[in-house]
């Protein structure tokens, strides 16, 4: 029986190019059933955690074990764009894979129904736009029900419209219990639709979690009428539990609860003391805030 979390497990992974380094003792094990943002800036490593991962390229280092069942596909991938023969029709492109795989031929009617491409089965490859193309090729990955699967950048060259389809496919390949990871540098090309993330940043992991809880929690802004008047209000509320981070002439409290609550409790307690305010604000990070103060190593 196939491990119910993790289908692929990486363990110590490291691949060196002469004297570079270009992923550097990667434990990693994406799940079954979640959609998993692999994201880093350009040359951070993602592509060739993935080539590694298909056995295009072997590893200097380290492991990939896959843990699948039996009848079950290991992987499937779409690396460098949709790999499809552009003279023949959609219907022989996803024939040809069925073949090649051992998937039954109930398999290509299912998959041209959850891609939504019964209405170009017909059509040759080279007539469609890049967004079907794409669908095409996630539906041929798809084939003989893979444990896990690997879409490098689906959504360059992509419009607007069709990289919200792509999402909606990608969701629903995750929710047959499909292990599917999305490499991307483009960080919110995935909000709402992955569930978890994990940021590689010159060949290391530097954060490995639920995307929701990448970000970090709301904070307040609080700045009084100087510096001061900013110190002795930290010490204030410090002495009141509230954990303070001073930031220039700043402070940044994380509310334990509600941040209405909180922010009555500082007013009040600015107030008793005769400190002047001139701002209380809610403060939520960014997607590249995080990105960006997560390579650098500190949380927002």
């Amino acid at each position: 029986m196939a491990d119910s979390e993790s289908p692929v497990v990486l363990a110590g992974m490291t691949k060196k190019f002469g004297t570079t380094v270009a992923v550097d003792a990667l434990d990693w094990a994406p799940k079954r059933g979640q959609v998993t943002a692999l994201v880093g800036l350009n040359g951070a490593g993602k592509s060739t955690t993935m080539r590694v991962m298909t056995g295009l390229i072997r590893p200097t280092e380290g492991s990939v074990t896959m843990r699948v069942g039996d009848g079950e596909r290991p992987l499937s991938a779409m690396i460098e764009g949709p790999a499809l023969y552009p003279g023949l029709s959609v219907r022989r492109n996803l024939e040809i894979q069925r073949v090649l795989t051992g998937a039954p031929a109930s398999e290509l009617k299912e998959v041209a129904r959850l891609m939504e491409i019964d209405d170009v089965l017909g059509k040759r490859v080279k007539t469609l736009s890049q967004g079907y193309r794409q669908r095409v090729a996630i539906g041929a990955a798809l084939l003989a029900s893979p444990a896990v699967m690997l879409l490098d950048e689906p959504t360059n060259a992509l419009d607007p419209q069709a990289i919200q389809h792509l999402r909606r496919l990608i969701r629903r390949t995750a929710d047959r219990n499909v292990a599917m990871v999305v490499s991307t540098h483009q960080l919110r090309e995935l909000e709402g639709t992955a569930d978890a993330l994990t940021l590689i940043h010159e060949g290391r992991v530097h954060y490995d979690g639920p995307f929701d809880a990448f970000v970090g929690k709301p904070s307040l802004r609080v700045r009084a009428l100087d510096a001061a008047s900013t110190g002795s209000l930290a010490t204030l509320l410090e002495e009141q539990g509230l954990a303070t981070e001073r930031i220039g002439d700043e402070l940044k409290v994380i509310p334990d609860g509600h941040a209405d609550l909180l922010s009555s409790q500082i007013f009040e307690i600015a107030a008793g003391a005769g400190i002047k305010l001139v701002e209380l604000a809610h403060v939520t990070p960014t997607l590249e805030e995080a990105f960006q103060a997560a390579i650098s190593g500190v949380r927002p």
